[in-house]
């Protein structure tokens, strides 16, 4: 895809006024990136949730039902980072952690991830969170390739979310 198709998803990000837009808007980015998929996850210091993604509807409903967001290594990893943390990076050394992850994986979630953690006012933390099944070393080439761009569309997603 060229500089110019992400520029005209970063348009339709901009001009999203409800959460039909950044749903939109992440469906095209997944599609531009050719990954698995694309997710931005939002929670408030009180425990509210909102986000929009690729995930399939049997997984986002398994994940709330579940409570995984208590056990999830990505959602604890990343709230004790502010940089961008590649999954191989995080404890999955858990009972838990493993037993999501392989609930996760049975659910279409990909064996690679990246997530870019995002902090905002009144205690909001947020993640934007792209996936994909593949090798390590393809995902490598892939995340050290497109992670500043990754970056600024996290950022861009979360002061559409606000």
């Amino acid at each position: 895809m060229t500089t110019s198709s992400l520029d005209g998803i970063m348009e339709q990000l901009e001009c999203a006024d409800a959460l039909d837009g950044l749903q939109t808007a992440s469906e095209a980015l997944r599609n531009h990136y050719q990954i698995d998929h694309l997710v931005y996850h939002w929670v408030s210091s009180s425990g509210q949730q909102y986000g929009c993604g690729t995930y399939c509807p049997d997984w986002v409903a398994r994940y709330l039902d579940a409570g995984y967001l208590r056990i999830d290594p990505v959602i604890v990893g990343c709230y004790q980072r502010f940089h961008p943390v590649d999954w191989k990076r995080l404890d999955w050394s858990s009972k838990a952690a493993r037993a999501f992850q392989k609930d996760a994986l049975e659910h279409g979630v990909g064996n690679q991830g990246y997530s870019i953690p995002i902090r905002g006012p009144n205690g909001q933390f947020a993640l934007f969170t792209i996936n994909h099944s593949c090798h390590d070393e393809a995902w490598a080439e892939f995340t050290e390739s497109n992670r500043r761009q990754l970056i600024l569309l996290a950022h861009a997603f979360n002061q559409k979310a606000l």
